[in-house]
């Protein structure tokens, strides 16, 4: 490579960086997103939270809300051990590997094309378009950024064995091989590489190698295996499990359904608006005009497509790249998602691909004269969707700015509404999540989420009967319903009934031995009983499974307290206020401390953290 080139690519590579920061620096103020599955992979995952033998065996023998992704637990573990549970650092690790991924589809596509232009037009169209956001912002899809990168990582490799001379792409190969597993590891939705493969080879072949399908059968195997693992660990058996019955009751329902719905991917790549966490598309039982219209244009394209392929393979091969991305989303196995922003991550590089073919077609046809106005042009579309992005980035913030964001665009689909309620909760707007609730219940009256919640609520507000009620109804229709047991027996603790209360806890702890809440409710229900031992050893059991919570220190701090044990009071208490307790301000005034304020280690630490 000359140096003019080189020094170019190196000046591409910064540009490409700069635009990622600029997107996505202002996740790092971001938080997780405690009512969307932040809350279950990192926060309330012990399995994360340090190196050792015992979590790394757990993480590559469990499955976390229905994915077999050990990798993705394996990328936290280090963030853990890095930062602690700082969410801006886990999102910093998210957007670096984004920054990486546009280098990779940047080299992928100049290696291929040998255009500067086409190269850096796709890369930023990947980097900069908004329907990346959700797979960059939201932690919890680190497994899109990750697999992506070994995908790419290995299709690296791969070219690099099928250029060498014969007999000497051996590491190469088995290079890219690891990184497809790797790949899969993560997400295994890039299964498709094999496929991608070989339309590689057919599409750019190397002078004087024929098309061999037989270095293919690992890389198949290991997509089969990878395949037959997700769809089992996708069944409702599995927490978070998304496999459902066909849509529209038939696979021909689901294939009418998902014509506009492919409509809609290619809709929002041209012109991102209204975005939203979850969407709801209608289902189609029969070919109504809807769903003639999106086949007659989805057939159109193919034709074009076929047309671009005879004129040129190798853009024709970008076009084929697209839909190959799609199909593990393509409902040929039903999944509970029609659509969503992070499933097109893998074929939007075929979709960058092209944008960037037709910059240089429109350089070409426009001519010398005309190239800066084109630069012009594509400059202002960069910077379009990278504003677009931008916003969308910030909607990211917190789960209610996530679900308030959703309502607001779709204020008729119940299951945003699950999520407002709760994200109004956790924010400590209980009237407002009471009131979100109660619109969900009157839309749905068997809604589970609304059940829940609000028989929670009515409970913690003192409204036991009303509570009571919703409860027994929600656990008439899902009996394993793990939070309504809970909640329950909290009802019951209110009313006084302690055998009743201990009976619903130990139900909900039988159904979730892991619930680590569980346990703190029923160390409560027996400090409530007056047995500060049965206390502290379930309040013991709770801090072992979920370690740095601020809320179990302070219990400990009590008990301890009470029991007069004031050196171990102080030390659960500094913990505590380290961790962050809410009510830090209030320690002086907590009775259940008495026995520490004639202690001058407790106004120390009070001064220390200036809590006075």
């Amino acid at each position: 490579m000359n140096q003019p080139l080189a020094r170019n690519q190196k000046i591409d590579y910064l540009l490409l960086i700069l635009l990622t920061v600029g997107i996505y620096a202002r996740t790092l103020g971001h938080e997780f997103q405690m009512s969307w599955d932040d809350n279950w992979y990192i926060v309330y995952n012990d399995s994360i939270q340090g190196f050792s033998w015992q979590n790394l065996k757990t993480i590559f023998s469990s499955i976390y809300q229905a994915n077999y992704a050990p990798l993705q637990m394996l990328s936290y573990m280090v963030d853990y051990s890095l930062w602690g549970l700082q969410p801006g650092a886990f999102a910093l690790t998210n957007f670096v590997f984004h920054a990486l991924n546009g280098v990779l589809v940047y080299r992928l596509l100049f290696s291929l094309h040998g255009e500067r232009l086409l190269a850096l037009v796709a890369a930023a169209f990947f980097l900069a378009h908004p329907l990346q956001v959700e797979s960059v912002a939201w932690i919890s899809c680190r497994k899109n950024v990750l697999s992506l990168f070994f995908f790419l990582l290995s299709w690296e490799a791969y070219r690099c064995y099928r250029t060498a001379e014969a007999g000497r792409g051996r590491w190469a190969y088995f290079s890219s091989l690891a990184a497809f597993l790797l790949s899969l590891m993560a997400k295994s939705t890039t299964l498709v590489l094999p496929v991608i493969l070989v339309l590689y080879d057919l599409c750019f072949p190397e002078a004087g190698r024929h098309l061999r399908l037989k270095d293919k059968i690992p890389y198949a195997l290991a997509a089969l295996v990878f395949a037959l693992v997700s769809m089992h660990v996708q069944q409702h058996d599995f927490q978070g499990g998304i496999r459902e019955p066909y849509h529209g009751g038939s696979p021909l329902a689901t294939f009418y359904t998902m014509l506009p719905v492919f409509c809609l991917y290619l809709w929002r790549l041209v012109w991102p608006a209204g975005l939203s966490a979850i969407y709801d598309p209608l289902v189609h039982a029969a070919p109504d005009g809807v769903v003639l219209a999106a086949g007659l244009l989805l057939a159109a394209l193919a034709w074009g497509g076929y047309r671009l392929f005879k004129y040129d393979r190798r853009l024709g091969f970008w076009l084929l790249f697209f839909w190959i991305g799609l199909l593990p989303f393509a409902q040929i196995v039903p999944i509970y998602w029609l659509i969503t922003d992070r499933y097109i991550n893998v074929s939007i590089i075929g979709a960058a691909a092209l944008a960037g073919a037709g910059a240089v077609f429109l350089r070409s046809w426009l001519g010398a004269r005309g190239a800066p106005l084109l630069y012009l042009a594509v400059t202002v579309w960069i910077a379009a969707l990278s504003v677009a992005s931008f916003q969308r980035v910030g909607v990211w913030r917190n789960s209610l700015t996530l679900w308030s964001d959703a309502v607001a665009k779709l204020p008729n689909t119940p299951r945003i509404w699950e999520h407002y309620a709760e994200a109004l909760l956790s924010s400590g707007q209980a009237d407002a999540s009471r009131r979100a609730y109660e619109h969900l219940l009157a839309s749905q009256p068997t809604n589970v989420a609304a059940l829940a919640g609000l028989g929670d609520l009515y409970t913690v507000g003192g409204e036991l009967d009303k509570g009571m009620t919703l409860l027994n109804r929600l656990l008439a229709i899902k009996p394993d319903h793990v939070i309504g047991w809970a909640s329950l027996g909290t009802n019951y603790l209110k009313r006084g009934n302690y055998a009743e209360a201990e009976r619903a806890y130990l139900r909900a702890q039988s159904l979730q031995p892991e619930a680590w809440q569980v346990m703190v409710l029923l160390g409560d229900l027996a400090q409530t009983r007056g047995d500060a031992g049965k206390a502290r050893q379930f309040y013991e059991q709770a801090e072992a499974r979920i370690r740095g919570n601020a809320e179990i220190a302070y219990k400990l701090a009590c008990i301890e307290a009470m029991a007069g044990d004031l050196d171990a009071a102080i030390t659960w208490l500094e913990k505590a206020v380290q961790r962050g307790y809410a009510n830090a301000q209030s320690l002086a005034d907590d009775e259940q401390l008495a026995a520490l304020w004639q202690d001058p280690r407790f106004y120390h630490l009070l001064e220390r953290y200036s809590l006075q």
